[in-house]
């Protein structure tokens, strides 16, 4: 508190006897906390004027009868509750009633303590009062992030409030003002930080006759209302809920007694003995027949609880509020929410609210040993044999206790919760890597996709574009699956043994019988079918036999295509006869649901269907079959090669995600939103750094331990031969192996012999022995260490990753679920790039350090000193580079990408990112996910925002028409004046591009930066499936042109600057054609805006006979420059260039192919003449001459010398149309 108020604290405090303060900081290394610092220095101030006069202005304290006793503690750490029973256990604490945890009590002289975390400081009490005002309503919410719950309860709560006037003024209740008196008060908030779409969220509400003094989540109510149908998998409803409570559960099933079975056992005598009221309400099917559109089927369900709330409730009884009172408020309430978007909205609300109030349903309580069905899971088809030993399953080594699993799960996946304890992991922020590979989003999903294995060309847009890394995959041959399925589940021996004798021939036949089948037209046979038929047809098996039904329980579950795969069964079988094979695309738990796959498949092979519990089982089934595969052979990755991927050509980069190893480089399980185009970005990074550096790491391995070998056998003898050929060089050489391999080195030469002087006694043997050692280790670390608990030892991490700013660093960084198996940090606003750059240098020393310079000792030595060794050479190494380093050595270095948002990279980090790319470092790679909307604080502008403006806590309205400066491009901004670092501007708009940049750029001897368009779903308004089709839309409009710039290329933007992958690149627009109709019209990024609901500010959607006597948009921008708008002529309505506000339109087309008309805000009409600026400055840099841009100066340049008018050129079109 600045100025500090020293005087009324100490009239405050003066003759108390305690005082306890209580902060929300705790500043460990100070003798008191900031707050506590300024009580008792003011105190401090009075005891000293009670001796003498020292500080004129404040009073004096008596210390023996006015001074207090101080009572420090701190509340809120780790973000943990602060609860009425924590202030009263302060309060015991200071009178002596309670101890801390550690035993400690206030009579020992200890006055600081914690409250709230368990923590050796923490006091409490055993008061069990929630300080809520009597005859209060509590009510706690359970739901998914995006499906209405927050909405229902902001409702809610406003609805509740408008009762309070209507009761005020039915009553005649007044405060002194004359005002309605308040007759229910209200609280209401979400738990922070649960918000993300898909992930569970929580709403708090409390309606009460009186001020409601307490805000922590609510562990007393009396009403628990749960739109979330798999609560019970993840949470426990039912905590706090008073006896005689109500809990309303979505659910459609019919039968109560099913409903009871799908409580957990041990949670039903709790419902039993408290007599807890279950109800159901069907949610999701009452809005599913209320609106056609899907995305509202899914947010319009949590509104039907807000009518089952009132449905169960005594509210409307208790306070005399008439039913059609009740809907006129509740109607009133939804204009005011939903109005903008139409009255069907609004209605469509309105019918959810009340079939929620009349179809809630009492269930009636059952048995506590009912049977169980909590799980939602049908039977899992397992394989048959079980490993049920504690081993490590790839054998891993013992690791320090802080950093093996069990540690990190006692504290984090225990189920604790808020009552986790404090400890060393939690204070310093540390995460297991790679936890949220065991993760499952089956709460969070409604839908999962299925694939319709004819259709399935292979093509691979699917798996590469899902965000949480769902749809692993796989092509084999058909001998290896069949005799997988026959091993791992058929368990008689005898038939085992049957299947396997009879494999040979049974692929034959089979083969032939998929080959018949691939051929018809419209075929829908699948590869399970023919295999199992084929089993009986040639007497493997009887059909009636256990064996068969074990192997067909497997095999029909198992998603393998081979119709239109034609680069893994057909051409493959033309080509090389017996060498077809089978491809799958499983679905794995990590799938929120959000159809992005289905969007993006061209095939029709893939559908979205309701996840039922034997979809889920079939599903776990088909995983476990999965697990059981090795990685796909490399005759099935076609033009892809794995050991060299950058000879690969662009098109075929997308099979690198055909390798099982290469594929989980990202791992997923976390708190992401669905759809998150932000996480299919980051699986590219994290998939491709693994494929380029994973071979390199092994054949660097191969390489280490056949020089160790060669160490072995010649090392001691050329060292010998060296020693006694020149003593000089030998000398020089001896110190280079004590100093920098053995760690005898000091800050200079004198220093470093004295050390080895005194330090070893050992023989030239342990010279070459040291070489060996670390050869072997680094050979090890490459190839077969196991990085991360319970993974295959593959090797170390390929690279590390640093975040700043964005949802990046809260769905990484959120226990216990991280995407992440390789080192990951979290840093400030600012600094993930400079960070980065750090790690970055500590890389290259440990590089030169264990592998470039050992292994170029070792090959002197193996070489026989071919040009001796020199003090050159000694200084050389001790002072040793990346500048020293051969391009393989570079390549062979761990990467480090930095990743943040268009805030932290663009606006409050531009200057790091710009002091790191000029650096052009040889392994730092920088990414910027671009979302344009500063999306992770809630939909505001950034520097890279559109020059549109208007989103959430953006400035639009009547006194601004929304953001004036123009879009800053990061990327654009370094293709000048920052050295030579390789640069790309990518996206999920073409991934042949995105792949092939981001393996350019990963091979780039200098820094690399990628700046991406990463749809954010409700910061943009879009649908869960649309990140793909939205960053296509985005380029295509050019609001964000694609380029590559490749410094490696030459010294002109010409040779080094690439433009051609963006549709009609020597042209102003790109143009599309209508749905249905095919009509062509020209796609501006006006067009593009119209698919986001972040832009609906800017544009309204009129009839044809509105736009009579305006201007289309098309024609308008050929008048219009950036330097009318820098000058605001376009203000001006006597000039050429004036844009009236609303008074331009243009035409879209619907799904149908029909014309629909919109008017746009003078702002989006800026933002298309600043966009086509932007593209045309872009074409100029590689020469492009643009016939448009070439037509519009000529034509102007005409206007301006009043050679022309508008009215002569609109009259001459018309004229050419007619």
């Amino acid at each position: 508190i600045r100025p500090f108020p020293e005087k009324a604290i100490i009239n405050a405090l003066k003759g108390r006897k305690n005082v306890i303060i209580l902060e929300r900081t705790d500043e460990q290394l100070s003798g008191d906390n900031a707050l506590t610092r300024d009580i008792r220095s003011a105190l401090g101030k009075a005891e000293a004027n009670h001796r003498d006069l020292s500080f004129a202005g404040l009073p004096s304290i008596d210390p023996k009868t006015e001074m207090p006793h101080i009572f420090s503690g701190v509340y809120g750490l780790g973000s943990r509750d602060f609860r009425p029973e924590h202030i009263i256990g302060a309060y015991y604490y200071s009178i002596g009633k309670v101890s801390r945890q550690d035993g400690k009590k206030a009579k020992d002289g200890v006055s600081f303590f914690y409250l709230g975390i368990d923590h050796p400081y923490n006091v409490t009490s055993d008061v069990d009062t929630s300080g809520l005002p009597k005859r209060s309503i509590a009510v706690r919410f359970h739901s998914i992030g995006g499906w209405g719950m927050i909405t229902t309860g902001k409702n809610l709560g406003m609805i509740l409030g408008e009762f309070s006037n209507y009761i005020a003024e039915r009553d005649g209740l007044k405060e002194e003002d004359g005002s309605p008196k308040e007759v229910i008060h209200i609280s209401a908030n979400p738990k922070y930080g649960s918000e993300k779409k898909g992930a569970p969220t929580n709403y708090f509400m409390v309606a009460a006759p009186e001020r409601i003094r307490v805000n922590c989540d609510l562990h007393h109510v009396n009403v628990v209302l749960c739109p979330d149908p798999k609560i019970f998998l993840h949470t426990n409803p039912l905590q706090g809920l008073r006896e005689g409570g109500s809990f309303i559960w979505e659910s459609s099933e019919k039968d109560p007694a099913v409903v009871w079975e799908r409580i957990p056992v041990k949670y039903r005598q709790e419902v039993i003995d408290k007599k807890i009221n279950i109800y159901t309400l069907p949610g999701f099917d009452i809005a599913k027949s209320a609106t056609k559109r899907e995305e509202l089927q899914t947010r319009m369900q949590g509104n039907a609880f807000l009518g089952g709330f009132f449905g169960v409730s005594t509210f409307l009884k208790d306070n005399n509020i008439p039913s059609e009172e009740f809907l006129k408020t509740v109607n009133e309430q939804y204009e005011k929410k939903f109005g903008r978007f139409g009255a069907a909205v609004v209605e469509s609300n309105m019918m959810v609210m009340q079939a929620g109030f009349e179809q809630t349903m009492k269930i009636p309580l059952g048995d506590v040993n009912a049977p169980d069905r909590s799980s939602f899971i049908g039977t899992v088809v397992s394989p048959c044999e079980v490993d049920v030993s504690d081993e490590d399953l790839y054998g891993g080594y013992e690791k320090a206790p802080m950093f093996k699993m069990s540690t990190f799960d006692k504290e984090f996946r225990s189920g604790l919760g808020y009552d986790q304890p404090a400890s060393v992991l939690a204070s310093v922020g540390f995460v297991a890597a790679a936890t949220g590979a065991t993760a499952s989003k089956y709460v969070a999903r409604r839908e999962v996709p299925r694939l319709i294995m004819k259709n399935c060309t292979q093509c691979m847009d699917c798996i590469t574009v899902c965000p949480d890394t769902a749809l692993p995959n796989t092509a084999q041959d058909l001998s290896v699956v069949i005799g997988t399925a026959a091993r791992h589940y058929i368990s008689d021996e005898t038939d085992r043994n049957s299947v396997l004798a009879g494999l040979e021939d049974l692929e034959k036949t089979v083969r032939a019988e998929m080959i018949v089948h691939a051929n018809i037209k419209g075929d829908d046979l699948l590869f399970t079918d023919i295999v199992l038929n084929n089993i009986v047809e040639l007497g493997l098996l009887t059909k009636d036999s256990v064996a068969f039904d074990q192997l067909s329980e497997i095999i029909t579950t198992l998603p393998f295509a081979y119709h239109k795969s034609k680069t893994i069964f057909g051409v493959k079988e033309k080509r090389e006869p017996g060498q077809g094979g089978v491809f799958g695309i499983f679905v794995n738990d990590l799938c929120k649901g959000c159809a992005a796959c289905v969007e993006a498949c061209g095939h029709d092979a893939l559908e979205m269907i309701n996840e039922t519990e034997d979809v889920h089982a079939e599903y776990k089934s088909t995983m476990n079959f999965l697990d059981l595969l090795s990685n796909t052979p490399r005759k099935y990755l076609g033009l892809f090669d794995p050991e060299n991927p950058e000879k690969s050509k662009a098109a075929a980069l997308q099979n690198h995600m055909m390798v099982k190893s290469v594929y989980d480089g990202l791992l997923s399980g976390d708190g992401a939103c669905a759809g998150c185009g932000e996480k299919s970005i980051l699986h590219s990074v994290a998939s491709l750094t693994e494929t380029m550096m994973r071979p390199m790491y092994h054949r660097k391995a191969d390489r280490f331990n056949e020089k160790a070998d060669l160490l072995e056998d010649v090392g001691m003898a050329n060292l010998t031969a060296l020693k006694e050929k020149d003593k000089a060089a030998y000398a020089a050489f001896r110190r280079s192996i004590l100093h920098m391999i053995m760690g005898m080195g000091a800050e200079n030469t004198k220093v470093t012999d004295q050390i080895i002087e005194k330090e070893f006694d050992g023989e030239d043997q342990d010279l070459i022995n040291a070489l060996i050692v670390v050869l072997r280790q680094e050979a090890f670390n490459h190839k077969s260490l196991q990085a991360i608990e319970g993974r295959f030892p593959n090797g170390m991490t390929a690279m590390a990753m640093t975040a700043n700013t964005g949802c990046n660093t809260v769905y990484g960084s959120t226990s216990p679920n991280n995407p992440h198996p390789y080192p990951w940090m979290n840093s400030l606003f600012q600094d993930g790039a400079t960070i980065g750059w750090l790690i970055g240098e500590s890389f290259i020393y440990d590089h030169a350090k264990k592998s470039v310079i050992p292994e170029r000792l070792t090959d002197m030595v193996i070489n026989g000193f071919e040009n001796s060794y020199s003090e050159k050479d000694y200084f050389k190494f001790t002072h040793f580079t990346d500048y020293d380093m051969t391009d393989n050595e570079v390549l062979e270095m761990p990467k480090v990408w930095a990743i943040g948002g268009d805030g932290g990279m663009g606006d409050i980090g531009f200057q790091n990112v710009s002091k790191v790319v000029l650096q052009n470092r040889p392994n730092v790679k920088i990414l910027l996910l671009d979302t344009q909307v500063y999306s992770n604080t809630g939909g505001q502008n950034s520097d890279s925002s559109p020059m549109t403006g208007g989103f959430d806590m953006n400035q639009f309205g009547a006194a601004s028409e929304g953001k004036q400066t123009e879009r800053k491009s990061v990327a654009e901004a370094f293709l000048g004046g920052h050295g030579s670092p390789f640069v790309a501007q990518v996206s999920f708009a073409n991934s042949a591009t995105l792949f092939k940049a981001l393996l350019d750029g990963l091979y780039y001897r200098g820094t690399a930066f990628f700046q991406t368009f990463t749809s954010c779903q409700p910061e943009h308004g879009i649908p869960d499936y649309a990140s793909q089709i939205q960053a296509l839309r985005l380029r295509d409009s050019r609001g964000m042109a694609e380029f590559v710039y490749n410094p490696s290329g030459g010294e002109r933007y010409e040779d080094i600057l690439n433009i051609k992958t963006n549709q009609a690149y020597n042209r102003d627009w790109a143009t599309k054609m209508a749905p249905v109709t095919r009509k062509k019209y020209t796609f501006t990024v006006a067009h593009f805006t119209f698919t986001e609901a972040r832009f609906r500010l800017h544009h309204k959607i009129v009839k044809p006979e509105a736009v009579k006597g305006m201007m289309s948009l098309e024609d308008k921008i050929e008048f219009v420059t950036m330097n009318d708008l820098i000058h605001r002529y376009h203000t001006d309505p006597n000039h050429r260039s004036f844009i009236p506000d609303f008074g331009i339109y243009t035409i879209d087309y619907d799904v149908d192919g029909n014309e629909v008309y919109h008017i746009l805000s003078r702002q989006m009409v800026a933002f298309v003449v600043e966009r086509r600026k932007a593209w045309r400055i872009l074409q100029s840099r590689v020469g492009v001459e643009n016939k448009d841009y070439s037509e519009q100066r000529e034509l102007l340049a005409r206007m301006d010398k009043d050679e022309l008018t508008i009215a002569d050129i609109m009259t001459e079109r018309t004229a050419s149309l007619n």
